[in-house]
């Protein structure tokens, strides 16, 4: 099935209006643009044979069958349409969700059950345990998932500099080399915070793969001792230049001294532009790395609403 160039309009439109952009200033057209390039490609290839063979035996559900994992397009009627298709939280085969792409603003949690209400029998068969869809201000819903924090390199740059900065020494990674110690850090966080294993998750090898090619990936020193690791990668966001945090980890025993604020400063004063958008999402349970983006002026723009599937009365 493919999407009609009228219906990825309205649904690039509806995707725009996800986004609170009263503090900033870019391109409507160029964002627009952008968003329908994104709705197509994603269309695609969750569509393809490929990627949905792949899907269904990495997560052998019971009962489901290859043509499961498209995506769908369904009309609600009064020109609402939505695209929908399952998702598994963290890549975890026992939380499905059921993502949603309307285009129109869902207002509230209501409304979205409601959406969900009338598509819901095409994928009973995963049990879904929550509906997801993005949201431009914060919601009552069950629970937050991502937000997007956003604001420009300037305005980070312009921050007071801390008193150890210039020892702190950067250096780009150039090989493999790295990754053991990056997953082994990860390993000793999860086994304290077993509560987070699942929302602030290691970065696969393949997915950093990108920042080293770009000279977006640095080893952190203090005094010849390895304390933490930033990676990022230049990539618009709204068809506006920016640049992307894909990770920033400090070494458990240097956590907690503020270093995560300093670190991101000192990597764009090497990397960006200051006119970039420096943007990342952070889970919303991610406390320390929210408040990290949010004293260096990021600020939320977007929020990624989750509902449960069994919502009483509404």
């Amino acid at each position: 099935m493919k999407l009609a160039s009228n219906d990825v309009q309205a649904f690039a439109q509806a995707e725009f209006n996800t986004f609170d952009l009263s503090d900033f200033s870019l391109n409507e057209d160029v964002a627009i643009k952008e968003l329908q390039d994104e709705i197509m490609t994603e269309w695609g290839e969750l569509n393809s044979t490929e990627v949905m063979k792949s899907r269904h035996n990495y997560f052998q559900i019971p009962e489901t069958r290859i043509s499961d994992y498209s995506e769908r397009l369904f009309d609600l009627g009064g020109e609402k349409k939505v695209i929908y298709g399952i998702r598994h939280m963290g890549g975890d085969r026992d939380i499905p969700f059921i993502q949603l792409k309307p285009n129109f603003t869902i207002k509230d949690s209501k409304e979205a059950f409601q959406v969900y209400q009338d598509l819901k029998s095409e994928l009973n068969v995963f049990k879904p345990l929550f509906l997801s869809f993005w949201s431009a201000k914060k919601m009552n819903v069950d629970f937050i998932g991502s937000t997007y924090l956003v604001t420009t390199a300037k305005e980070i740059k312009e921050l007071s500099s801390w008193s150890g900065e210039k020892s702190l020494k950067f250096q780009r990674v150039t090989d493999d080399s790295y990754y053991d110690w990056y997953k082994n850090g990860y390993e000793k966080f999860h086994y304290k915070n077993p509560e987070l294993e699942k929302k602030v998750t290691l970065n696969s090898f393949d997915s950093m793969k990108d920042s080293r090619e770009q000279g977006l990936l640095y080893e952190v020193y203090i005094e010849g001792e390895k304390i933490g690791l930033i990676s990022g990668e230049g990539t618009s966001l709204l068809g506006h230049q920016g640049i992307y945090f894909h990770e920033i980890f400090i070494d458990e025993k240097w956590r907690g001294k503020g270093l995560a604020k300093v670190i991101q400063r000192k990597f764009l004063t090497l990397n960006a532009q200051d006119d970039d958008f420096i943007w990342g999402t952070i889970d919303d349970s991610n406390l320390p790395s929210y408040k990290t983006a949010l004293s260096n002026g990021r600020r939320p723009i977007r929020y990624e609403c989750f509902i449960k599937t069994k919502v009483v009365e509404i």
